[in-house]
């Protein structure tokens, strides 16, 4: 008789959460994050907020021509992130 209890149980069981997850309702966890949380730059700590006086090496420098199209004009450096 206990073996038959517990199976109608389990069965009881997935069936309820066969209803909850028909109907589109949650049964575990946190809900979905709703949007992204905002875009604050480097996190403190990273190189980039550090020494915001410093100014681009040749690397960066030449990098920064790559993203900007050659112009030179406004484009990534160390003091807008600080």
């Amino acid at each position: 008789m206990r073996l038959v209890s517990r199976a109608l149980y389990e069965i009881r069981m997935s069936l309820t959460v066969a209803g909850w997850t028909w109907l589109g309702l949650s049964v575990t966890g946190p809900p979905p994050p709703t949007a992204d949380p905002p875009l604050t730059g480097p996190p403190e700590g990273h190189p980039e907020r550090l020494r915001p006086d410093v100014p681009l090496t040749p690397g960066e420098t030449a990098l920064q021509r790559q993203l900007t199209g050659g112009s030179g004009g406004p484009g990534p450096s160390r003091a807008q992130h600080g």
